[in-house]
């Protein structure tokens, strides 16, 4: 039946594939909850609001990610897939889907998913998943991605912190657990199915204030590894789903779906501010919600006014240059405790981002 007035208890099935849909209509049906069933896709933005939560698949979810409205209360998605899979990350992560499963292999943990979205966003404090870049080379996106994921730490929550740079280094240096037993990129392993956010924790070197790395192998020019686009996704939206902060260390080019707020950070340059400028314009036509910190360097020559008046946009902190941080973060990693400044501004984004 098509659901054009769902009550505030039920799971809307928005399955395109028939035989998917019969599956995910009998699980639904196990619990408390009306099902009510989408099938016409001009039903589906008058079905989505109040909705307990939704069941979609591959054939609906761009449907329902053009349904969902950025400035109404989120409804859970759930993203299904046929058995024996592959699971379309691309398409679970463009409707926000918070997990991913093959049915009928997957009934049980689906049931537990339906079930956890009765738990609002707002009783996992600390909970986000953010992308920071920077507008031009040089302008410390990474360290303060680093710092981000240590404050939040700081705080007693949890953090997991990505290195999706294909060329970084890798960040385990920069938090100076580059000898710590763990999965980097090439060792992690994930399967066709649904990747669980506490296994992933589990798999991966912890610096000893508590955040987790997956960092960027340092490959060999014989053996060069290269991160894929659906790996990463699929990784980003194990963690998005899961408790704690994710941070996501990426070019902008790169930026996981599953994101819901991208740090830019910009120096006080022209070159910079203008780079900057176009970011925050096609991060906004894509609905995200961009944060902005004005990396103050000893050659910048911009205020933040200035700044703002390029990017049209708010700087929300600024970044002086921490003397002696180079090096400190040279010879043992970047420190448990923070520079005054750095630490300021990270709480300062963390704030602005829910965490």
């Amino acid at each position: 039946m098509n659901a054009l007035h769902p009550d505030s208890a039920a799971i809307v099935v928005a399955v395109g594939d028939e035989a998917l849909r019969a599956e995910a209509i009998h699980a639904a049906a196990a619990t408390s909850h009306d099902v009510l069933t989408v099938t016409d896709p001009r039903d589906v933005p008058r079905s989505l609001p109040g909705a307990f939560a939704v069941l979609v698949d591959s054939l609906m979810a761009r449907v329902v990610a053009a349904a969902q409205r950025p400035h109404t209360a989120p409804v859970p998605v759930l993203f299904l897939a046929a058995d024996p899979g592959p699971i379309d990350y691309e398409a679970a992560l463009a409707c926000h889907a918070e997990s991913a499963f093959i049915i009928p292999a997957q009934v049980k943990e689906l049931l537990a998913g339906i079930a956890a979205a009765g738990t609002p966003q707002e009783t996992r404090p600390g909970s986000a998943t953010i992308a920071v870049v920077g507008a031009s080379g040089g302008v410390g996106a990474s360290t303060f991605a680093a710092a981000l994921a240590r404050t939040q730490c700081a705080a007693d929550g949890r953090a997991l912190l990505i290195d999706a740079h294909a060329y970084s280094g890798g960040l385990d240096l920069l938090l100076g657990v580059e000898a710590e037993a763990g999965a980097r990129w090439p060792e992690l392993t994930v399967g066709d199915g649904s990747i669980d956010a506490a296994d992933l924790y589990r798999a991966l070197p912890t610096t000893p204030d508590g955040v987790a790395v997956l960092s960027t192998a340092r490959s060999t020019v014989a053996d060069p590894f290269r991160l894929e686009k659906d790996l990463l996704a699929r990784v980003v939206g194990a963690a998005h789903a899961g408790e704690g902060l994710c941070v996501v260390d990426c070019t902008p080019e790169t930026v996981p779906d599953a994101c819901t707020h991208v740090v830019i950070v910009v120096a006080a340059e022209v070159r910079s501010a203008a780079s900057a400028a176009q970011l925050i314009a096609r991060f906004g036509a894509a609905r995200r919600s961009c944060v902005v910190v004005l990396r103050q360097r000893q050659w910048a020559s911009l205020s933040a006014a200035e700044v703002e008046s390029i990017i049209h946009s708010t700087v929300l902190a600024e970044l002086p240059t921490a003397r002696g941080l180079t090096r400190a973060v040279e010879i043992g990693g970047l420190p448990q405790r923070l520079p005054a400044p750095l630490r300021k501004a990270a709480h300062a984004v963390l704030e602005e981002v829910g965490a």
